[in-house]
């Protein structure tokens, strides 16, 4: 599968001149260029010099949109290929990164948090619950590891990258790492694996623009990353899935995701309980759900026990049926005191992934490029310039509403 478009690299029919200093590029009279080629197109010499093509003259002669600035090379074989232009590089605007990203854009979402798996849907659901992400960790910045002459702040071996957001916290009456504030919002501009600086926006960072630092602050400062957030959808009252709202940053290991147990669903022992039937009005349990009873302080049904687990049989959407077993018969019933007494689900769990899973290892390698943390969301021109790859992982997975966004953050 072409990678680009529709051609990764083809024979240009006959043998082709590329003349020094002249954009004109002529073939023998075999040539092919008006059938074969495009503008648009990069031709490549039999010595490997690329040039992209301006305008096809006729079948023996076409302009690149640059002089071929190498030796002459007459009468060899060449070869063209279709990639996309990206205009943020120099004439005649041809990426050799051929996933049409730089490394920056494809390592910027490493550290974010791209997905949250369920891994067990839970029980009983009324309403959705709330998600909880574990923050990343705070990284301590001592007195000795900020140079105020050069600005650059020491963090060994610490996977930053330019761009990446960070907190600083003063943490509590220590000098502050002037001009900083307590709270403040900064961005990493990584200088290599084990310092940093610090610039004051994101477009600061990208260009290099460092915070002058005056003051080296105290010993237990630190900087931290933002939270990741994530919110459930439910269907037939279990977690169906988690949304990731915001992806955080700076998360240098996968974070603990916690869901909110269902709300416990109250009946009166007494009232409530005819036999095997106990209702609970609009209860949100299912046919094999796994509840806890809970006689909530009082005295316990006789053939429950409080604390023990139980299976529902669903009789209707106001009347159900507990089992010992899943599958069991229903358990009959001697009615209670006239007290509330509870049935409780099962808790949902889930598992977050960041953008490079767990096959990050810290270094600045192409292996980083295939990842959902790119940055860039297109790249040149045309409908799928430099997109291929990123539609590919698109098809793999579900994206809905800003999903896009999420799965290729900005920081």
């Amino acid at each position: 599968m072409s990678l680009w478009s529709m051609n990764d690299g083809a024979a240009v029919t006959g043998t082709i001149t590329f003349t020094n200093g002249d954009a004109t590029v002529t073939a023998d009279s075999d040539g092919a260029f008006t059938t074969e080629l495009a503008v648009g197109d990069v031709i490549i010499s039999a010595g490997g010099v690329k040039g992209r093509i301006k305008s096809i003259t006729n079948d023996d002669a076409l302009e690149l949109t640059a002089n071929f600035a190498e030796t002459t090379e007459t009468d060899v074989s060449a070869t063209f290929t279709r990639p996309p232009a990206n205009f943020d590089s120099a004439s005649p605007h041809i990426d050799n990164n051929v996933y049409g990203v730089t490394a920056a854009e494809a390592e910027a979402g490493y550290d974010n948090v791209t997905t949250i798996a369920m891994a067990t849907g839970g029980t009983g659901y009324a309403s959705a619950p709330t998600v909880t992400v574990a923050a990343p960790a705070a990284r301590v910045v001592t007195q000795a590891n900020v140079n105020v002459t050069t600005n650059v702040i020491t963090i060994t071996g610490h996977n930053l990258r330019t761009g990446t957001k960070l907190s600083y916290t003063q943490d509590g009456a220590g000098t502050l790492m002037a001009p900083l504030t307590d709270g403040q919002a900064v961005f990493v501009i990584r200088v290599d694996d084990d310092t940093i600086k610090l610039a004051t926006s994101l477009s600061n960072a990208n260009a290099g623009t460092a915070i002058d630092i005056t003051n080296d602050g105290h010993d237990t400062q630190s900087f931290v990353g933002d939270t990741a957030t994530g919110t459930a959808v439910l269907s037939d009252n279990k977690l169906a899935s988690v949304t990731v709202t915001a992806v955080g940053s700076d998360y240098q290991s996968v974070p603990a995701v916690t869901i909110a147990a269902p709300a416990e669903q109250t009946f009166n022992a007494e009232s409530a309980v005819n036999g095997a039937i106990i209702t609970i009005s609009s209860h949100p349990f299912e046919t094999g759900d796994q509840v806890t009873y809970s006689d909530k302080g009082g005295t316990a049904i006789a053939e429950l026990t409080d604390g023990g687990t139980f299976f529902v049989i669903k009789l209707s959407a106001n009347t159900l049926s507990l089992s010992a077993t899943d599958g069991g018969a229903a358990i009959t019933l001697t009615d209670g005191p006239s007290e509330n007494h509870g049935l409780t689900g099962v808790t949902a769990t889930a598992i977050a992934d960041l953008g490079m899973g767990d096959s990050f290892v810290g270094a600045n390698t192409s292996s980083e490029v295939t990842h959902v943390g790119w940055v860039k969301k297109t790249v040149g021109t045309g409908g799928r310039a430099g997109r291929v790859h990123y539609e590919t992982l698109v098809a793999a997975s579900s994206m809905t509403g800003d999903g896009e966004d999420i799965h290729t953050p900005d920081s």
